[in-house]
């Protein structure tokens, strides 16, 4: 019998993604969703208001009812987000091991995000985009004991607070592309046993502070 997550009935709070779902039009986090056994699933939140479908050698797109998208084949598809703050609750309904990946963007409701530390078992990448989330969320992603890859950008993090991610030992990618650090946030990163690469797009750096972040993560692609 085929894994089922439980979204809300009313509403659809994202998109969904594992492999060879790219072969059917987007699905839906919306009611009842049957996914593959041993799928690594991607979740994308986000409230969706309606789907876009654009055929080929079609003027104009033609607008698909959220409850009816079942066409699949060559045809691309356009998701629309209503803009509308999202209330991260639903994530406790879903069994703590059935997302791998978690997409958070704005606008969210800052005090729903607790949920995230509920899909803990199972989260292995997370991305925080535009959030302008503060450290207090930092404290809830430290608890996400098994990511291996994090990206940020577009937040409110400071060096102080960034040392929290110290407890996620096994990232090998971190992506802290956020313009409130400095070159002094990064000491935490010594304690990140399998760290591989360290994306550091938009801190701001001289050329000597890149060298001496470098020197002291040695074989870690940094920058």
């Amino acid at each position: 019998m085929m894994p089922r997550l439980r979204f809300p009935a009313d509403l659809a709070v994202g998109t969904l993604d594992w492999p060879g779902s790219e072969a059917q039009a987007p699905v839906l986090a919306r009611g009842d969703v049957l996914i593959p056994r041993g799928a690594e699933v991607s979740l994308d939140v986000e409230i969706i208001t309606s789907v876009r479908r654009f055929d080929p050698g079609e003027d104009a797109p033609a607008w698909i009812e959220l409850g009816g998208v079942t066409v699949t084949g060559a045809a691309g598809y356009s998701v629309e987000g209503s803009g509308q703050p999202v209330h991260l609750g639903f994530l406790r309904e879903l069994p703590g091991d059935s997302i791998t990946d978690l997409h958070l963007s704005w606008p969210l409701i800052p005090e729903s995000l607790a949920a995230i530390t509920h899909l803990s078992p199972g989260l292995r990448r997370l991305y925080l985009a535009q959030t302008a989330l503060g450290d207090d969320a930092l404290t809830l992603v430290a608890q996400l004991r098994g990511l291996t890859y994090l990206q940020t950008w577009g937040n409110q993090f400071t060096d102080d607070g960034v040392q929290q991610l110290a407890a996620l030992t096994d990232l090998d990618h971190l992506y802290l592309e956020e313009e409130t650090l400095s070159p002094a946030a990064f000491g935490f990163a010594r304690h990140l046993p399998k760290l591989a690469r360290l994306g550091l797009q938009d801190v701001p750096f001289t050329e000597a502070e890149m060298a001496d972040l470098r020197n002291q993560l040695p074989g870690v692609d940094v920058g």
